[in-house]
């Protein structure tokens, strides 16, 4: 399966960013970078911080200090719909999808950001071809699929607008083994055609063997970084998984 998309020419850069709810900051000082074209980790146990970080770069959450680029793009706290325009995706947290609709108008929906029918056209149908089970249910309601099927529905709908970057946040969780697999398959393929990713994700072994960078956030900071071949030997990651040096 080949999954066709433009290469990554754009760095996302986190610099020393604060943010988090109410008033209390749940990230404090955060810098990180996704360099073009590479899968960057973010490691951290439940309640690290990670996903507050994803709503921040997303503009989920508000920036109190600090700054967010997208190349030549300062995109701190921008609305989430013109940072998807400028060519950052994601693909949420449980595989999320819209129910009652088909896996065609899900499709669609991920597609509204791209005015040209004729492009929309031919990457949808570039998608069926990379994911035929979609293909063969285009008309079943996405609440109906298969726990695998709805992960493969949210990456493609991630992709219909061709992005450099995709956000891809715990993409393995409630799967079942072989579809955790096809999933890490999937991120491993984009890698090779040149998308930068950004994943966040609990599966530690595997996202380190695909990821080519990471960090790893405890309680809201950054205590280690590095290549992941780095990391894979850092005390700060085992303490911040199995609390051990």
């Amino acid at each position: 399966m080949t999954v066709r998309v433009s290469k990554a020419t754009r760095r996302l850069s986190v610099s020393g960013i604060a943010a988090g709810y109410d008033r209390a900051d749940v990230l404090r000082d955060v810098s990180i970078e996704v360099k073009p074209g590479r899968v960057t980790c973010i490691l951290g146990a439940n309640g690290a911080g990670k996903s507050t970080l994803i709503r921040a770069i997303l503009g989920l959450n508000k920036v109190r200090r600090g700054e967010v680029a997208f190349g030549e793009a300062r995109i701190t706290n921008l609305p989430t719909h013109k940072i998807a325009a400028l060519g950052i995706a994601t693909v949420p947290e449980g595989n999320r999808v819209l129910p009652r609709m088909s896996v065609l108008e899900n499709l669609k929906v991920g597609g509204l950001l791209e005015r040209d029918g004729r492009k929309l056209a031919a990457r949808m149908d570039q998608l069926f071809e990379t994911f035929p089970r979609l293909k063969e249910r285009r008309a079943q309601l996405a609440g109906t699929l298969s726990g695998g099927e709805r992960s493969m529905l949210s990456i493609a709908r991630g992709l219909m607008t061709d992005p450099e970057l995709v956000v891809f946040d715990e993409p393995s969780l409630g799967l079942s083994p072989l579809f955790v697999s096809e999933v890490f398959g999937i991120i491993r393929r984009l890698k090779e055609e040149g998308l930068s990713i950004l994943l966040v994700e609990q599966n530690v072994r595997q996202t380190l063997d695909v990821a080519d960078d990471g960090y790893v956030l405890v309680q809201g900071r950054v205590v280690a970084s590095g290549t992941t071949e780095a990391l894979k030997q850092d005390a700060e990651l085992h303490k911040a998984y199995f609390g051990v040096h």
